[in-house]
């Protein structure tokens, strides 16, 4: 077989297993089956990269077709600031005000929060290291590794109808009489990414002539 022959196996096998999991009736059990094959087809985007959040999220900066994957979650960003004493500032006054004009009861979409450029023109560099793990792309592996860890998802958001985009929740907690900010990755998402990373990753393999088996071992591993 030619290395194009491998790789239209392969983007046909997997294209087949995003529909299998669609058919899966939990959003929990959807949600990490679609999270786990994207760690399967980040091996074969990147098999040299051996660090495993870095190859993901490369990965999903790389062949995704997500518009907002270079979004700043302004609640997430918020907590990393006041976690290491950064209170005040043009940055967490941005992000603050940001969060004060959300209509409490509304449900917040990507083009609600921050961009790239609003960040990077107004963190300190003492703060530009700390804003990188607020951007959606670094947030969905985190999501991730609750739902594959711990089988949960973070927080306390619920899945809308048939949302294709992250959003924030309005949530109040009755036992504490507090409310929050609630960031939710929902299943449909999760199925809309997979499917532009299956395609995305296709045009990668043929661009850099890559066989996608070349991530992977095979033979039996088990003793004899």
């Amino acid at each position: 077989m030619t290395i194009h022959d491998d790789i239209d196996q392969y983007i046909q096998y997997f294209r087949a297993r995003n529909q299998d999991i669609a058919k899966v009736d939990s959003f929990l059990f959807r949600k990490i089956l679609y999270l786990i094959e994207i760690d399967t087809l980040s091996s074969a985007a990147f098999p040299m990269l051996n660090e495993h959040r870095k190859r993901v999220v490369q990965f999903i900066d790389t062949c995704s077709n997500w518009n907002d994957k270079d979004r700043f979650s302004a609640i997430q960003l918020k907590l990393i600031l006041e976690n290491n004493k950064i209170q005040s500032g043009p940055l967490y006054d941005l992000v603050k005000n940001r969060i004060d004009s959300w209509g409490y009861g509304s449900i917040i979409r990507p083009d609600g929060d921050l961009c790239l450029t609003e960040v990077e023109w107004l963190a300190a560099t003492n703060e530009l290291k700390l804003v990188n793990n607020s951007r959606y792309a670094e947030l969905l592996y985190t999501y991730r590794n609750h739902l594959i860890h711990e089988f949960r998802q973070p927080g306390y958001g619920m899945e809308i109808y048939d949302p294709s985009t992250p959003y924030y929740l309005g949530m109040d907690h009755l036992d504490t009489g507090q409310s929050s900010w609630e960031l939710v990755f929902p299943v449909q998402f999760l199925y809309n990414l997979c499917a532009g990373v299956i395609d995305g990753l296709e045009s990668h393999l043929i661009t850099n002539n890559l066989s996608p088996y070349d991530g992977y071992e095979f033979g039996t591993m088990w003793r004899r």
